[in-house]
């Protein structure tokens, strides 16, 4: 037998969703079989799995030790391409981070290159504000996410309750954030746009669908000059791809984007770019309740880009 503490960073979570994490080479219907029989008890009781685990709740498991290391999750491998974080803010919850073009937010199951997440777990384990021997199934991780070739701000949490608050905001567009990009053509605009798309998964790339899933997002112009225009967008859904897609489909697609743009002026920019022009520059709060009403009506910015500022200067001089 043997017994897991909940501590804070398990807490107000449901008991089956804490063993299928806990638990990630078992399958649900195992575990649930588990529970039934009694061979997985909370505080000394059958359980359900659908109970609410808090603080200080026992999980007694009738496992054998082979059985217990054979569903338990073997011990992460240390990463050891490390990035110094460019952090813009941060508390005892929360750290905005500004990521570098080329980086990932995540780890890929490919191989150990460098990462933000990774890199936001080592800096929080120096500054002995993470244990991972102390945690049961919580790893500090990202609110939100940015493509390899986009630069800009990620909200990386600290703590179970400030990701599930983050999250909660992010999903209810209580959480403004905003791009910055340069595109082809005149686009004089100040609008948000709705279209509806699928995923083509052969391709990675996104196409329209009446079908699909809704994409909205609000362009604005900043300044047009030889048919190029520089724009603010503020994502009013968080899609894959969804700023460059969405550009492509109003025939203003992003400056140096291999996806989606457009091969002559790309070919043009090359000795500068050779990916997407996009930044996430900015991410605002409005007034807030709860968890994270000290963040209310504060703006956070990422710090200049010297690569947009130089194809700026090429295309709008």
């Amino acid at each position: 037998m043997k017994e897991i503490k909940i501590n804070e960073n398990d807490n107000d979570q449901r008991l089956d969703r804490f063993l299928v994490k806990f638990f990630p080479n078992a399958t649900k219907s195992f575990l649930m079989k588990m529970l039934r029989k009694k061979n997985i008890v909370l505080n000394g009781k059958k359980a359900s799995g659908d109970e609410r685990i808090l603080t200080g709740d026992v999980i007694k498991v009738f496992f054998s030790d082979e059985t217990f290391e054979k569903f338990s999750e073997a011990p992460k491998k240390f990463n050891p391409n490390i990035i110094d974080l460019n952090i813009v803010y941060e508390d005892e919850n929360i750290a905005i981070i500004d990521k570098d073009e080329g980086v990932l937010s995540h780890a890929t199951k490919e191989g150990f290159e460098k990462n933000v997440v990774d890199s936001f777990i080592k800096y929080l384990i120096d500054k002995k504000e993470f244990s991972p021997r102390n945690e049961n199934t919580f790893r500090p991780a990202l609110a939100n996410r940015l493509d390899r070739n986009t630069k800009g701000l990620l909200i990386g949490c600290k703590n179970y309750e400030a990701l599930k608050e983050m999250t909660k905001l992010i999903k209810d567009r209580k959480i403004n954030k905003y791009y910055k990009t340069i595109v082809k053509g005149k686009f004089d605009v100040d609008e948000t746009f709705e279209v509806n798309y699928e995923k083509n998964e052969k391709k990675n790339m996104m196409k329209l669908s009446d079908d699909g899933s809704e994409m909205i997002t609000h362009f604005k112009s900043i300044y047009m000059k030889n048919n190029f225009t520089e724009l603010e967008v503020l994502l009013l859904t968080g899609k894959t791809h969804q700023i460059r897609f969405h550009l492509k489909t109003l025939k203003h697609p992003i400056v140096g984007d291999r996806k989606y743009g457009d091969a002559a002026i790309n070919a043009r920019l090359a000795n500068i770019i050779n990916n997407q022009l996009l930044y996430s520059y900015k991410i605002s709060f409005p007034e807030l309740d709860g968890f994270f009403n000290y963040l209310s009506n504060k703006e956070f910015y990422a710090h200049n880009w010297a690569t947009y500022d130089k194809v700026k200067e090429v295309l709008l001089k």
